[in-house]
């Protein structure tokens, strides 16, 4: 892959951009991280982020709720935003003309949302109605529960909220935590795409260099707890959702322990659907993926099976995530490379992937690896380093989360 030219400005306030132009695109994305996630919601009053996400996009400056989104609308903007555990994400894909356009709107959402008293009811039934949806999307449900039983506590709480807990929240709550937690300390702005660094610095300067907020410390990382955790339901499915420790971002072992989940969930060879669906038939799906929460790294996997079948189910899965660090095969490792090395081919051509990437590398690393690092890094593995880091780092500690009619068990490590 050609080496990419990604550019980093560090701004007097404390904010960040990162820019990475893309010579054979047309269009350009950004994406704003603010540190505003779920961990940070006041104490009992889980989903105010996600209330206020919903809110700042309803009139801010000299734009009321229809007039700003009819000009975001009008520039052809592919919205985003999404809280998670430590950062609020948002931002779209436009035309690269448009965006620094994209970028004045958002200055007034970032620093001058209206928060209006009658946008406050609209915006929290919204989220309560997004909680009553998750019920049809028992794969994200067993997910959230899982995240939280595993992570501690704040970086688990579920960013939809809680039922109990959003019934208490009031919109001066919402408006003391945007003026607390929206601040240029720690927010990192990336773009990607059709885009000439200076004017993009210099037009960001002017936005955004007169922005003033506090700077917050880091939140400490307590140890990871283990559960196993369930949630009754009467119907024909079983949703179970396992996690277990792995590394991080920054730690040397990060790309052997992709390759690993690869070799564990690499499409309709990996090891997961081939042992525990295609020869046992003991669910309909099955996948793992390596994860990052805050400085947490782990392994997600899910299964979905019937009740009849779901404690052989999860015991089979277990046993085979156990059974990696007894030793891969080469033909294993290559397939896994091939899955990583496609992904990455994909995200080179999407600007929305290679912000969101730009982003997230500035969070774990303080650094962005390009495109051409990364396939490096993927192609130098060896078998003898990923089983090397399964011995270090043996698949143990795990959490389940299941959502079925009865409560399954788990052996004892």
């Amino acid at each position: 892959m050609a080496e990419q030219e990604i550019q980093i400005h560090r701004m007097d306030n404390g904010m960040t951009l990162v820019a990475e132009p893309m010579a054979d695109v047309s269009s350009a994305a950004f994406i704003f991280l603010v540190p505003t996630g779920a961990a940070y919601d006041p104490a009992g009053l889980t989903g105010t982020a996600n209330v206020l996400a919903e809110m700042i996009f309803r009139g801010a400056g000299r734009w009321d709720n229809r007039t700003l989104n009819e000009k975001l609308d009008g520039l052809g903007l592919h919205r985003h935003i999404q809280v998670g555990s430590l950062y609020g994400s948002l931002g779209g894909a436009l035309l690269a003309d448009k965006l620094p356009e994209a970028l004045k709107l958002y200055g007034d959402i970032l620093r001058r949302p209206r928060l209006e008293s009658e946008q406050f009811e609209p915006c929290k039934l919204l989220a309560l109605q997004m909680l009553d949806s998750l019920a049809d999307d028992p794969r994200h449900m067993v997910s959230l529960l899982a995240y939280e039983q595993y992570l501690p506590y704040p970086f688990g709480r579920p960013p939809p909220g809680k039922r109990d807990e959003l019934a208490l929240l009031n919109e001066e709550t919402v408006r003391y935590h945007w003026k607390e937690r929206f601040s240029p300390a720690g927010t990192i702005l990336a773009a990607a795409g059709r885009i000439e660094f200076d004017g993009l610095r210099d037009r960001v300067e002017a936005l955004f260099a007169d922005w003033s907020g506090p700077e917050h410390p880091k939140m400490q990382q307590p140890e990871i707890q283990t559960r196993v955790f369930h949630q009754p339901y009467q119907g024909a499915q079983v949703h179970i959702g396992i996690l277990y420790p792995s590394v991080p971002y920054a730690h040397e072992d990060y790309y052997a322990a992709l390759a690993a989940a690869g070799v564990l969930s690499g499409g309709m060879s990996g090891r997961l659907f081939t042992e525990v669906r295609e020869k046992r038939g003991l669910c309909y799906g099955v996948g793992a993926a390596h994860q990052v929460v805050a400085d947490f790294g782990m392994v997600q996997c899910y299964l979905g099976s019937t009740p009849e079948r779901a404690q052989e189910a999860l015991d089979v899965t277990l046993a085979e995530i156990r059974r990696l660090a007894d030793g891969i095969e080469p033909e294993e490792l290559d397939r896994a490379k091939v899955g990583l090395r496609a992904s990455l081919v994909m995200q080179g051509e999407s600007t929305s992937a290679r912000a969101t990437s730009c982003a997230g590398d500035m969070v774990h690393l303080g650094r962005v690896r390009t495109l051409a690092q990364i396939e490096q890094n993927i192609q130098r593995l060896t078998v003898d380093e990923v089983v090397d880091h399964l011995r270090r780092f043996r698949p143990t500690g795990f959490t389940v989360a299941t959502i079925g009619p009865k409560e399954l068990r788990i052996e004892h490590e």
